[in-house]
């Protein structure tokens, strides 16, 4: 990458960290880390699905007791508030993201649509 975009990005990050959105994932992230059961909960979702993304990259079937598994693991992060809440402030910064993506990109879609 050149030295201008090098500046342009690394520009890009900070405004990123100091936007409302990652402050406010980073808020609810550390609340969430304060009640120890739903952490717990959040982190087993996280390993469960980490392990299932593995299995269907290599082309292999989940078990019923691993689906089974992720579903109970899942149904306990609905009931968690803390969670639901890391969960909203995850889907607005995800829209800033696919929002800049798609600013950055826009030459590229241009180009092709000429």
């Amino acid at each position: 990458m050149n030295e201008k975009m090098t500046a342009t990005t690394n520009q890009l990050q900070a405004e990123l960290i100091a936007s409302d959105e990652f402050t406010e994932i980073q808020a609810a992230y550390e609340e969430l880390k304060k009640n120890l059961d739903d952490y717990k909960v959040f982190n087993d979702f996280q390993h469960a699905q980490q392990n299932l993304q593995q299995k269907q990259m290599q082309g292999v079937q989940p078990t019923q007791e691993e689906i089974q598994n992720i579903q109970a693991i899942a149904g306990k992060m609905r009931d968690s508030k803390p969670i639901s809440e890391l969960m909203t402030k995850e889907k607005a910064l995800s829209q800033l993201l696919s929002d800049i993506n798609e600013t950055v990109t826009k030459p590229i879609s241009d180009l092709y649509k000429s």
